[in-house]
């Protein structure tokens, strides 16, 4: 499927309900032993996130982008944000769960991903990797993980497309559904 086809769909499924990027995706698996790599990577990423988001304040009263760049940056690293925000606080919940006996918790961290977790996640992994050396295994691994998960029906590059082409609709039209 070409590029203004998958645009075109993307808008008729959000005209249609806008809340189908908040649906399940895929699931990944998140071992007990890996849950401190990822509060640390949501952590300190949602820092790098909210820093990003203040420059383009800075950026817009300055000049420096345009009016129409600076609205779709601040809903990007917003969205981001929330999504950091609400990972770290649903693991935080979760290990914390570890510490009260129960018959019900699981030894792994089942992560729902929808859309947005899926356009997000992986490139702020790739980013945070770079920044972050030392976690750069964990980080290729989640990676990868996500991209067979999101591949086991379609091409790597149509997944790829269609959710980066769905969240970019979503982003630049939010205000219309808010």
């Amino acid at each position: 499927m070409g590029q203004q086809e998958l645009r075109l769909q993307a808008k008729k499924l959000l005209a249609a309900n806008p809340d189908i990027v908040f649906d399940e995706r895929v699931r990944i698996e998140i071992p007990v032993e890996d849950v401190p790599f990822w509060l640390r990577f949501s952590s300190e990423w949602g820092g790098a996130v909210y820093l990003l988001d203040e420059t383009n304040n800075t950026r817009v009263e300055h000049g420096l982008i345009t009016q129409e760049h600076y609205e779709f940056s601040k809903r990007t690293y917003r969205l981001g944000l929330i999504i950091l925000s609400g990972l770290y606080d649903q693991l935080k919940a979760w290990q914390d769960g570890l510490a009260q006996p129960s018959t019900d918790h699981k030894e792994t961290y089942v992560y729902e991903m929808n859309t947005l977790d899926c356009f997000f996640i992986p490139a702020y992994l790739d980013d945070f990797s770079r920044i972050q050396t030392m976690d750069k295994e964990s980080c290729e691994k989640y990676i990868q993980l996500i991209l067979v998960q999101l591949t086991s029906k379609t091409t790597i590059d149509e997944a790829v497309h269609a959710i980066e082409t769905m969240a970019d609709e979503y982003i630049r039209n939010i205000h219309l559904w808010a």
